[in-house]
């Protein structure tokens, strides 16, 4: 699949809203790959995909990850972990991409994981500073991709800031989640 095509299929079936925030995400993560040297045509693909789930129904992401033999772990939460994982296994599925780096970088991309590769960092950071994102405190996110240019500090800030958040929501934080935050500590 390339660019257009991926582009195509996103636009089809997200809202324009998700879509719009998929091409940025994707955008944002191909500036990314020139700093940090990452395959720009694998950054975009993985960045307009990343949402490609995030409406679909949560029993139908959960057979599909089921299907797919994901750790079982998955099945204990709702959409916010659920679309990641049920992307990436209908882009190998059904769209037969089986590029590891763009289906990691798809499936991890809310949680994080211990020892991400490239072009899942640069997705997991993308989702989080694209230009339409104004989370309190992305300004600081984004001078450390693009001043100080360090994509593991991003990785840690932003785990440290979402477990931070999921506790003061008092809400089951998913273990990848702890993994990435100490990985990158």
């Amino acid at each position: 699949m390339n660019s257009i095509e991926a582009k195509k299929v996103v636009e089809e079936k997200l809202p324009k809203k998700r879509f719009d925030h998929s091409v940025r995400v994707a955008e944002t993560a191909v500036k990314m790959a020139e700093i940090f040297n990452a395959d720009k045509d694998k950054s975009y693909l993985a960045g307009v995909l990343h949402d490609y789930c995030k409406y679909d129904n949560d029993n139908d992401m959960k057979q599909i990850i089921k299907e797919a033999a994901f750790s079982e772990e998955y099945l204990d939460y709702g959409n916010a972990i659920l679309h990641g994982p049920a992307a990436a296994a209908i882009m190998k599925k059904e769209f037969y991409i089986n590029d590891k780096e763009i289906l990691f970088a798809i499936k991890n991309h809310t949680s994080g994981r211990a020892g991400m590769g490239l072009i899942e960092k640069i997705i997991f950071v993308a989702d989080y500073i694209e230009p339409g994102r104004d989370i309190p405190g992305v300004e600081d996110i984004r001078n450390i991709i693009f001043k100080e240019e360090n994509l593991d500090q991003a990785v840690y800030e932003i785990s440290r800031r979402n477990i931070t958040f999921l506790i003061s929501k008092n809400v089951k934080i998913f273990s990848e989640t702890f993994k990435c935050y100490n990985y990158y500590n």
